[in-house]
C-alpha cells in the first residue's frame, strides 16, 4: 500500500512530536468537554430532550472519519486539524456518562495509569528493531472479531465476562498501538504515492494515537470498575 521511502530522521522526529502534542490537545478538549458537560448538567438535558443522542453522536462520529480520511487528499491542514477538534468534542460529549458511573478517584487513577502504559508503549514502538507490521494487523483482525462478538452477544443477550473482554482488548491494543507509532515514517505516502504535506500526516497519526489512548484509558476503567465492584 505505501512505497518503501523513508524521510530524513529529523523529519520524523518533529512530525511524531506534532502529532503527540496534537493528540494530547485532541484529549485535552475531550476531556473539557466532558467535564464541562457534567457540571453544567447539559448532558442530562440532552438525555432528555434527544433520547436518541448516542446514536446520533455515533452516526456523527463515523461521518468525521470518512470526513477526515477525504480531507487527507483534498483538504488542507487547518481543515483536518478543525475536524480532528469538532470529532474531539463529540467524542467528549459521548464519554460524559463516564462521570455518572465511575468515581472522581477511579477516572484519575485509570488515566494516570493509561498515561503510563502509552509512554511505554510509544518508547517500544519507537525503538524496537522489530517489525510489528503482522504483530499489528493481528491485533486489528482480533479487535475486529472481538467487536463482533460483542454485538452479537448483546444482541442474542448472551452474557460475558467484562473482565475478560477488557484484558482482551487491552492487550490487543498494546499491540495496536506500538505499531501505529513505528509505522509513521510508512504513511508518508499515500497508496496512490503522492506526498502529503508533513503537517497533514502529523494531524493523521494524532487522531489514531488519540483513538488508541482513549481506547486504552477505556478499557483500563472498565477492569477498574470491575475490581471495585
Amino acid at each position: 500500500m505505501y512505497e518503501n521511502t523513508y524521510y530524513p530522521q529529523e523529519t520524523l522526529r518533529k512530525a511524531l512530536t506534532t502529532s503527540f502534542v496534537w493528540m494530547a490537545l485532541g484529549l485535552l478538549v475531550t476531556a473539557a468537554t466532558s467535564y464541562l458537560c457534567y457540571s453544567t448538567g447539559w448532558y442530562l438535558w440532552m438525555l432528555t430532550s434527544m433520547p436518541m443522542i448516542g446514536l446520533l453522536l455515533f452516526i456523527v462520529q463515523i461521518g468525521l472519519v470518512f470526513a477526515f480520511q477525504s480531507a487527507m487528499q483534498r483538504s488542507t491542514a487547518t481543515g483536518i486539524k478543525v475536524l480532528f477538534m469538532v470529532y474531539a468534542v463529540t467524542f467528549g460529549i459521548s464519554l460524559t456518562s463516564l462521570f455518572y458511573r465511575n468515581s472522581q478517584a477511579q477516572l484519575t487513577a485509570a488515566f494516570l495509569i493509561s498515561a503510563v502504559y502509552f509512554i511505554c508503549l510509544a518508547f517500544i514502538g519507537l525503538t524496537t528493531k522489530k517489525n510489528l507490521n503482522s504483530i499489528g494487523m493481528i491485533c486489528v483482525i482480533g479487535l475486529t472479531v472481538l467487536i463482533i462478538s460483542q454485538a452479537v452477544m448483546l444482541l442474542f443477550g448472551v452474557s460475558f465476562d467484562t473482565r475478560m473482554i477488557s484484558i482482551v482488548g487491552l492487550l490487543l491494543f498494546t499491540g495496536i498501538t506500538a505499531w501505529d507509532i513505528q509505522r509513521m515514517n510508512k504513511i508518508l505516502y499515500l497508496s496512490n504515492g503522492d506526498v502529503v504535506s508533513q503537517e497533514k500526516i502529523a494531524i493523521y497519526m494524532a487522531l489514531e494515537l488519540y483513538l488508541d489512548f482513549l481506547n486504552i484509558f477505556l478499557y483500563i476503567l472498565r477492569l477498574l470498575g470491575y475490581n471495585r465492584d
